[in-house]
């Protein structure tokens, strides 16, 4: 049973139509990455489904339910997500904007029960984040803010994380610390993850469902042999890819490319 699937998921901005009849099913705790183009509809795609933005036409059904009708906090229970540029309110600490995952557990005055602070110091355990709980959030690096609003997103005990290009501006180091972490979330709590990723070969070694974008249509969606291709690359990205096999992993990987030019 298929837990997450848009069906005819069409989203417009004004008067400009981004995602078009779009059906996809996401695999259940498995990591899945979207890939494509700028401007061809990932981010929006992320938002239609985790309900920040609406939907002009069909539905995101969750559980058998249609997620525009879902009540907000029990929506909050079941996805999270992490967006491209997170900010938080100058002066939080770490602990404290972890706990604001807590909010969909709340009732009352909204005060943290005995459950919360326990998940909360499991949410800083698990990212690593623990010697940061009493620093401010602008203090941290930038791979160490990545992976506080990843404790954040897990204090909210979701089974669906959604995160909207994790790794940008990330150097080459924390983006592997970033996708090794979420990999590690993946494998151990059986989290699934879903992702917009901008490098190819990023995609391919994490993912083990890639779904490729242009101009709000789905080019093709499967394992990353059956996405990373030279076929796929050029229809979707318009690039002549070389593609090789990561001798440590054994999946494709785009050793090189060219720019396709017009007659």
């Amino acid at each position: 049973m298929v837990r997450l699937y848009t069906d005819d998921l069409s989203i417009a901005y004004d008067d400009r139509l981004i995602v078009k009849e779009l059906s996809v099913e996401i695999p259940d705790q498995k990591i899945t990455t979207i890939i494509g183009p700028n401007g061809c509809g990932k981010s929006t795609l992320l938002k239609a489904i985790t309900r920040i933005i609406s939907h002009q036409s069909g539905s995101v059904v969750l559980d058998g339910k249609n997620v525009a009708k879902e009540n907000t906090k029990q929506l909050a229970k079941k996805m999270a997500i992490l967006p491209q540029t997170p900010e938080s309110a100058s002066g939080l600490t770490v602990g404290e904007l972890v706990s604001y995952g807590r909010f969909p557990y709340q009732t009352g005055f909204g005060r943290l029960s005995k459950k919360d602070f326990e998940v909360i110091e499991w949410a800083l355990q698990v990212t690593g984040t623990s010697e940061f709980k009493y620093s401010p959030v602008d203090a941290l690096s930038g791979g160490q803010r990545q992976r506080v609003w990843i404790a954040m997103a897990l204090a909210q005990e979701t089974e669906i994380i959604f995160l909207d290009e994790p790794t940008t501006y990330l150097d080459m180091a924390h983006q592997l610390e970033v996708l090794e972490l979420l990999q590690k979330l993946n494998q151990d709590e059986k989290r699934t993850i879903v992702m917009v990723l901008h490098d190819l070969n990023q995609a391919a070694r994490f993912a083990d469902y890639i779904i490729a974008l242009k101009e709000g249509e789905i080019v093709k969606a499967g394992s990353c042999h059956e996405v990373i291709t030279q076929e796929v690359l050029q229809d979707v990205f318009n690039i002549n890819a070389e593609i090789g096999v990561d001798p440590r992993t054994n999946k494709p990987m785009c050793i090189t490319y060219n720019l396709l030019k017009g007659d």
